[in-house]
């Protein structure tokens, strides 16, 4: 049997099931072992359907141990001192103002480009699904300096990747990022102090961001 078509997949249940959609939401999930593990929970009808959907479920379920395995291996220094047993909804409007701040560590790129660690991207794209939903905005190609837009091509990547997802579960997983990426990802780790002002600062209002330019 060849690869599933991009039609739905009709459940025992009756209830069709889009291949094409599943698979984006491995993807999606990134490094988030909690979000990976439900996306492969939500998947598990492709292995019944040999094929290319199939074989990405099957590597979704490989990262998956790679990352219990690494996690399990991690020295202190990769665990963030932030994580908790439970996190909030109600943190987002809160956060969301604070995770550019952060002092971020810069990756250099071909011809003198820098562009800022995997996690930022994490963040931001989950802040825009959560604020506006799917990605329908083209992808970038050139910064206005000339070269390729490797930032503004970083942002639109990690958006394009949560297609599908709920915006309510993109904010959980927001505020759970926050907590848990790994503080080698920033220069120095102030998300400390960012976390107690927003545990006594009301919650921010609401704002979207501009439809325009939010790749630069």
């Amino acid at each position: 049997m060849g690869p599933i078509a991009s039609s739905s997949v009709p459940s025992a249940a009756g209830i069709k099931r889009d291949p094409d959609s599943a698979v984006a939401l491995l993807h999606a999930a990134g490094d988030d072992r909690e979000a990976l593990s439900e996306a492969i929970a939500e998947a598990a009808f492709l292995d019944a359907h040999p094929g290319e959907h199939r074989q990405k479920l099957r590597a979704a379920r490989a990262r998956l141990r790679q990352l219990n395995a690494a996690a399990e291996r991690a020295d202190s220094t990769d665990r963030s001192p932030h994580a908790k047993a439970e996190y909030s909804v109600e943190d987002f409007s809160r956060l969301t103002a604070h995770y550019e701040k952060l002092n971020w560590r810069m990756v250099s790129k071909p011809g003198g480009a820098t562009v800022k660690p995997d996690d930022f991207y994490r963040l931001y794209a989950l802040h825009m699904q959560a604020m506006q939903g799917d990605n329908n905005n083209e992808r970038p190609m050139w910064a206005e300096r000339g070269g390729l837009d490797f930032e503004g091509r970083a942002r639109w990547d990690a958006w394009s990747a949560l297609r599908g997802t709920d915006p309510g579960r993109a904010r959980l997983r927001f505020v759970k990022l926050f907590h848990e990426f790994s503080p080698t990802a920033l220069y120095k780790d102030t998300r400390a102090a960012m976390l107690e002002l927003a545990a006594v600062a009301p919650p921010a209002a609401v704002v979207m961001p501009a439809a325009g330019g939010q790749f630069g």
